[in-house]
Parts: C-alpha cells; structure tokens; sequence
C-alpha cells in the first residue's frame, strides 16, 4: 500500500523526517499484518489451555505475548522537553487491528486489514508529535485517494493534492507518486465509466457521457504546471531524479492526436498493463527517492496547531 506522506496543506510526520517514517511504516505494517493474521489460530490455541475442572486461565495470554513482543525497544526514542517517549510504542498502540470472524478468503482478510490501517496513515499523514491539522472526515471515503494508498506498493510515496509554496504564492496541484525510481505526476479523470475524452491544444476539451457532451479544462495545462514546479525544486536541490507525466482515465477513453508528446496518456486500453507493472515493482527504498521526497515536502504549506497535551 502507498504512504501517504502528504495530505493538502496538513502537517505530515514524513516532513519531519522523511528518512524514518516510510521504512519504521513498512515494519508496522509487516509486524501488525502478522499478528492479524495469526490472531484466530492463538485465541483457538488460548481457548484450549483452560483447565475443565477449575476453569483457571493460563498465566500468560499468548496473544498479548505476541504484541508485547512487537513492542520491544528499537532505539528510535526522541528527546523531547518532558523527557523520552518510545514513539515505537506510541506507533503500536494507534494500530487498532479488526477481529477475524467467521471464514474469509485471502482477498477479503487483506481488504479488512487495509481499511483497518486507513485511520492510521490518516493520522501520519496530518499530524506529528507536537502538531496536528484538522482532518476532514471525507477523506476516509474518498475513493480516489483510497486508490493510490491501498493498490499500490509499500515503497511508493503519495502527495495528495498538496499545496506548494511557488514564490510564496500557494498553487494546488494533481496527485504525485514518488516510487523508488522516478516521480509521476498524475492527473486522474474522475468520469463516468466508458466515457470518451476528446483532446486537442485548446484550452478546452470536450467529454462524451452516453448522449451527452460537456466541456472540461484541457488538464495537460495542470500537468505540465506539476512538472514544471517539481523539476524546479529537484533543480534546487541539485536532485537528479526522473519525472514522468501522466493523463489518467482507467474507467473510459482518451483520443488525443494533437496533446503534448511528453505525456504519457493511459486511457481502459493501456490501463491494464500500466497498473501491473506498477504493482510489480518490488524494489526497495532508495536514498534518491528520499531524498527527492523530502525536497518536495519542504515546499509545501502546513496548517497546524499544538496538540492538545503540549498546550
């Protein structure tokens, strides 16, 4: 699943320290998968251990051993004004695990545990120690965004409609993906199923729903606007780190015979494939992509107040 290191103007965990969060996100979620998974087989395994003369339950719930020991010390304490807190633990504690009832296939246990770990990089992605934006609760439905997080690998980077500070002037962008080898900037067509998008040079395009026609945005003009600002603050940063751009319409039809040559339009015909070479990509973190993610989060806008306990 994607992580949401960035989230509108809310303030981000990842922004404090980019080089931290994904991987200790990536042990969370390997750690509490495991647990998920294994949690009927230990209350079946506890439920036997008790004594049918006395009732007497065993002295220690091997289930709670389990999550104990996922919360061991990893040396990542943080040395804050009240003294040191194991954000670890802390990490741990946020991860409310659903319960395995009944029989599910492997499709839906992985369903239940993805909707599970939402609230989670919700809270990441709007909050840090200190800090924290007000979230509003539409994100938890927000089907696009649900998308980039939950159909995509570990290792991939999602800025959210993020707003970037331009000569401290904000501008709302698209949807940014930052994978282990390059950026993609997406625009995604949220249309009706099988509509047919037709575009030219003009400022506006034309957009076929059954038997009807309305007129949109000609969005290369935003895609473009994405690249150039993200390949502005890589050239800051003296980062060299490639930056694809992308006009993406999964549900329906994209005819463009006079758009831009350097955009990669992927329409129900080349969606497929595109997707599965996405979801293939196993390569780990790389120092680059870090690097390149923290650039971008340091010219974004946060809106923010104290935490309630540090008031």
């Amino acid at each position: 699943m994607g992580q949401l290191i960035k989230l509108q103007d809310y303030i981000s965990r990842y922004e404090v320290d980019v080089y931290r969060y994904p991987s200790q996100f990536i042990r969370l979620k390997k750690q509490q998968w495991e647990v998920f998974l294994q949690q009927k087989d230990l209350v079946a395994e506890i439920n036997t251990s008790f004594s049918l003369e006395d009732e007497e339950p065993i002295k220690q719930n091997k289930f709670t051993a389990l999550i104990n020991s996922f919360k061991k010390k990893e040396e990542m304490d943080e040395e804050l004004p009240v003294g040191k807190i194991n954000q670890t633990d802390r990490d741990l504690e946020e991860w409310e695990l659903p319960k395995l009832i009944g029989q599910k296939s492997p499709e839906e246990k992985k369903q239940l545990f993805l909707n599970a770990i939402l609230p989670i990089q919700l809270k990441w992605a709007s909050s840090t120690i200190r800090h924290m934006s007000y979230l509003q609760k539409n994100y938890k439905r927000e089907s696009t965004l649900l998308y980039f997080l939950q159909r995509f690998p570990d290792t991939f980077f999602v800025m959210y409609k993020p707003i970037f500070l331009v000569k401290q002037a904000p501008v709302e962008l698209e949807i940014i993906l930052i994978t282990p080898t390059e950026i993609l900037t997406i625009y995604f067509m949220e249309e009706e199923k099988n509509s047919v998008i037709l575009g030219n040079t003009d400022r506006f395009w034309t957009i076929r729903e059954k038997e009807k026609e309305r007129k949109i945005v000609n969005p290369t003009i935003s895609i473009n606007r994405m690249g150039s600002i993200i390949k502005n603050v890589l050239s800051q940063h003296e980062i060299d780190f490639p930056v694809t751009k992308i006009l993406l319409h999964p549900y329906g039809y994209i005819d463009s015979t006079e758009g831009p040559s350097d955009i990669q339009v992927l329409d129900k015909r080349s969606y497929d494939k595109w997707f599965e070479k996405m979801r293939a990509n196993k390569l780990p973190l790389k120092h680059n992509q870090l690097k390149a993610a923290g650039a971008l989060l340091s010219h974004c806008q946060s809106t923010y107040v104290d935490r309630p306990e540090w008031k």
